[in-house]
């Protein structure tokens, strides 16, 4: 194709190559750098500078279900050595006996006439005795009990965990859209304000208000 130009201007024919045939190839298209600006990176600094961490709110909320992992693994260890500790019994027993006793003398002996004698008993026996039981200690039937204690705080523990999680993304997203909204588009972003506000609400009473805590300390942190 180069040929067959220079060709036409110079005013002479030019012998064509099998490259002069070919199509010339496409311009390579544009390739644009999408670089965040910086004043987009302060704006979204500034927007989640209050976020308390997710990993705060999902303990705060477990706990206040008191559905930890901890606590059921201690219920399950107190089950499994109860039975290698014994039944004690005590027992205190105090007995008070009295006796009374009139000695009459005979006439030969004037001296013994009337003595009168008393006699008292005050006994206190203790008693202590240990005993176990050979079958717990190979099985205590109490741990079926706390297993399935276990499995229920695990079911209730992931229900709150995933509705921490789903509320505070719905949030984020949220707080990002309104980043880029428009200012003149006012009843969505009152809806979407008005959204966000609850979403806060919600897990300031799921978290049993570690939210509104954790927010206010955060940013003194410096995190």
């Amino acid at each position: 194709m180069i040929a067959l130009l220079i060709g036409i201007l110079l005013g002479q024919a030019l012998p064509l190559g099998p490259d002069d045939l070919m199509p010339p190839p496409p311009p390579e298209p544009l390739r644009r750098a999408h670089h965040p600006r910086p004043a987009d990176l302060e704006r979204l600094r500034a927007a989640f500078a209050d976020e308390p961490p997710l990993v705060a709110l999902r303990q705060a909320a477990v706990a206040l279900i008191m559905a930890e992992p901890e606590r059921t693994q201690s219920m399950l260890t107190r089950a499994r050595l109860a039975g290698w500790f014994p039944e004690l019994r005590l027992l205190v027993e105090r007995r008070l006996n009295r006796a009374e006793s009139v000695d009459l003398g005979t006439a030969a002996d004037p001296g013994s006439l009337a003595p009168v004698g008393i006699d008292t008993d005050n006994d206190v026996r203790y008693q202590a005795r240990a005993s176990w039981d050979l079958g717990r200690i190979v099985f205590n039937p109490d741990e079926i009990a706390v297993e399935g204690q276990s499995l229920r705080a695990a079911d209730a523990r992931r229900e709150i965990e995933s509705l921490i999680i789903r509320l505070y993304f719905e949030r984020r997203r949220l707080k990002l859209d309104a980043l880029g909204a428009d200012d003149s588009d006012m009843p969505s972003g009152s809806r979407r304000d008005l959204r966000i506000a609850e979403i806060e609400a919600e897990l300031d009473a799921l978290t049993g208000g570690a939210f509104a805590r954790l927010a206010r300390r955060h940013p003194a942190e410096g995190h």
